[in-house]
């Protein structure tokens, strides 16, 4: 039972499930961004991942500034910030169609309009999911952090679902919904009771991210990004579809991904499985699953199928691992070295996605498989945190 819970893992949920389905909004996107800047892919995706910087320094900045009965006020001016952000990053990305910025001054621009937007947004998922943590004692936390994963995951599931069906009348819609999600997470925010009088403000520890946390979330998320920051090209190149159409399909095949994600959390809450084990099997299931999908592409459905499957069951293991052994005032740092660690994987995922795509389409897809296995001997520090603190 939670102790003092000002919200539950739902409500929670809801703002940091709008800020991430942006994400799967940016892989949908990626065609029609290509089209409408004239930049190539190999140009796009060094862009986007550098910007991703900004997510590892809010991301580890922000959650440490966040103290109970002022976290919510935290979150609202993030997230009027990244609505700012991300409304400038389209206003930009139309004014180079109408050819207003040369190629030079384009980049810089996107550039700049994206890492604004990575800066303020990275302070959401782990401020909620630290706000979960230090309210949930060990024993239920694991299924606390599973119920918020999976409510987050729907969100990736019900809006690429409707991005689909409204790019069919308007394409631009993924563009449209960049900046609307953020500002509907704003007003989704739950409230938060005031601090109780006297209650002293947490000392934060600023200290560097711990490596077993770091290193295991990191490969994991790596490996992610280079599977699915790809898809609408590959889906170009191997399935012949034409570069208009690959955003609908794209976009059915992340939906089909997360709602794979969320059926597996909710059977898990009844299953029980143990986040120990988890860490072994769950990134052996992504290495399979990315290596079908680069041997033998029809099986892409298939082989995204079993990455999100495993992926679904290895967040919450690795954010209870994270936490394990720490006090309530320390979960805003195990939450921040996490994010910072996901944020980083997927940075450098997004950066070398496109110029292996360049080699050959399917060799994303076979390092993703590769980075996968490696994140079983990695995770050895978490696995050992849950034995000792079960």
């Amino acid at each position: 039972m939670a102790q003092h819970s000002t919200a539950s893992p739902i409500a929670l949920a809801l703002p940091a499930a709008c800020v991430g389905a942006t994400q799967s909004l940016l892989v949908i996107a990626l065609p029609l961004l290509l089209a409408l800047t004239g930049l190539e892919v190999w140009q796009l995706s060094p862009l986007l991942g550098l910007a991703a910087l900004g997510f590892l320094v809010g991301g580890y900045a922000w959650p440490r500034r966040a103290v109970p009965g002022q976290r919510r006020r935290l979150l609202a001016r993030l997230l009027c910030a990244a609505t700012i952000s991300q409304a400038l990053f389209v206003a930009i990305v139309f004014a180079g169609a109408h050819g207003l910025f040369g190629a030079a001054a384009l980049t810089i621009a996107l550039f700049a309009a994206r890492f604004a937007y990575a800066l303020t947004a990275s302070g959401v998922f782990p401020t909620v999911q630290a706000w979960l943590t230090s309210e949930y004692p060990a024993h239920s936390r694991h299924a606390a952090l599973t119920r918020m994963s999976a409510a987050v995951n729907t969100g990736r599931v019900l809006v690429p679902l409707a991005t689909a069906a409204l790019a069919i009348l308007w394409p631009e819609t993924p563009l449209a919904l960049l900046v609307a999600l953020p500002l509907a997470a704003c007003l989704l925010l739950p409230r938060e009771h005031a601090a109780e009088p006297g209650m002293p403000i947490p000392i934060q520890n600023q200290r560097l991210p711990e490596t077993a946390v770091v290193l295991p979330a990191a490969l994991a998320h790596m490996s992610l990004a280079l599977a699915e920051f790809i898809i609408g090209p590959y889906l170009s190149a191997e399935w012949g579809i034409a570069i208009e159409r690959a955003p609908a399909y794209t976009a059915l095949l992340l939906a089909g991904a997360a709602a794979c994600m969320v059926t597996t959390q909710l059977v898990s809450l009844y299953k029980r499985p143990n986040p120990g084990s988890l860490l072994t099997w769950a990134p052996a299931g992504m290495a399979l699953g990315a290596a079908i999908a680069a041997t033998y592409p029809p099986a892409l459905p298939v082989g995204l199928a079993l990455v999100a499957i495993a992926l679904a069951l290895l967040l919450p293991a690795l954010v209870t691992g994270a936490a394990a052994g720490r006090n309530p005032r320390g979960q805003a740092p195990a939450s921040a070295d996490l994010y910072v660690a996901r944020i980083l994987g997927h940075l450098l995922g997004v950066v070398a996605a496109g110029p292996l795509f360049e080699l050959t389409p399917r060799l994303p897809l076979a390092t993703a498989a590769a980075l996968a296995l490696v994140v079983i001997p990695s995770g050895a520090g978490l696995r050992r945190a849950l034995a000792t603190n079960p």
